[in-house]
């Protein structure tokens, strides 16, 4: 999915990120997972989600803990973007602000709000198309070493507008 940014100085192509095929949030191949495609924009990556019954923990209320996995993806992808370095999730904080009804599609988004040697930290939201905002989630995570992004990188399936597999490995 690719799309032009607003007008204006500094606007760029949105582009999309690869996904692994088993993955539950982002995989295609896995049938019990969200299917999500993500994209990134001057460092702030993004996603639709539309949650439907498989999707549901009270009736008509999606799962908190499909919100929090949207999060984490989402806001990991941000500092992996931004240090060209794969990462994992070491602590994820999730405030649920309003049950998110089944049917309605949501963006989620995460940005990098800093990035030390050790620790990359990032916060990211969950909010419908009228601004209303669902959930909020901040996340700790820890760097992969080259050689663990470069194995990852293998296994991951980049798809036409994809960004390039070198933007997200540094040589």
């Amino acid at each position: 999915m690719s799309g032009r940014a607003s007008e204006g100085k500094g606007a760029q192509v949105k582009q999309r990120l690869p996904n692994f095929g088993s993955c539950f949030v982002c995989g295609d191949r896995n049938p019990a997972g969200l299917g999500v495609r993500f994209r990134v924009e001057e460092g702030t990556v993004f996603a639709t989600f539309t949650p439907r019954e498989p999707h549901m923990g009270y009736r008509g209320i999606t799962h908190g803990g499909v919100l929090a996995a949207l999060l984490d993806e989402t806001m990991g992808w941000s500092p992996a973007v931004r240090n060209r370095r794969f990462c994992v999730a070491v602590e994820i904080t999730v405030r649920f602000l309003k049950p998110l009804p089944l049917g309605t599609e949501v963006v989620v988004t995460g940005r990098t709000v800093s990035d030390s040697r050790r620790i990359w930290e990032a916060e990211g939201e969950v909010a419908g198309a009228d601004g209303q905002v669902y959930a909020r989630g901040r996340g700790r995570y820890v760097p992969l070493s080259d050689e663990e992004t470069r194995a990852v990188l293998d296994y991951l399936t980049f798809y036409e507008g994809c960004v390039a597999p070198e933007s997200l490995h540094r040589p």
